[in-house]
């Protein structure tokens, strides 16, 4: 029969000690490489969205307005901040899906901004820039996200909750 002291026992049950230290170690780097990952990817989004904002200069509304108004007239001033505006939606959904990969954000929340972007493009110049855009990366998940919730889009929305907020003329 084999006799085991104290002083081994005690020994062998430090040495597992120190293991599962050593392991829980490993996985505290782990989990903190994947939180710096998700910052990291976080923060190129964000940078990306405030470039666009930045873009679209100090008063997009304007062009806004054109566009859901007026759409023959826009110039090229309008496209440029026009293609920001609506691709900083698209980037906010990109980087929603991003965080659903990572596990950080809920299925409802990338549902909800993909559904927004129906608003966000609700005019017929959102209408000419998402036949356009989806068109270059027709096989990107957001892509067909996003066409799927376009494909029974109204795009006379923007027309008609502006003229809802207007004074009734009476005439």
């Amino acid at each position: 029969m084999m006799k085991i002291n104290l002083g081994q026992a005690v020994s062998v049950l430090a040495n597992m000690g120190v293991l599962a230290g050593l392991l829980l170690v490993a996985i505290q780097i782990s989990q903190s490489t994947e939180i710096a990952k998700a910052q990291l990817e976080n923060d190129y989004y964000l940078a990306d969205m405030q470039l666009e904002l930045a873009m679209m200069g100090d008063s997009p509304a304007e062009s806004w307005v054109k566009a859901v108004y007026t759409p023959d007239e826009i110039d090229a001033h309008d496209a440029a901040v026009l293609d920001r505006f609506f691709n900083f939606g698209l980037i906010q959904a990109k980087r929603l899906h991003q965080m659903q990969q990572l596990g950080l954000a809920e299925d409802e929340v990338l549902a909800e901004k993909v559904r927004y972007l129906e608003w966000h493009l609700g005019n017929e110049t959102g209408r000419r820039w998402w036949a356009h855009y989806k068109s270059d990366d027709p096989d990107d998940e957001i892509v067909q996200l996003v066409d799927q919730a376009m494909a029974t889009a109204d795009y006379t929305q923007n027309k008609e909750f502006l003229d809802a907020l207007l004074p009734v003329v009476e005439g």
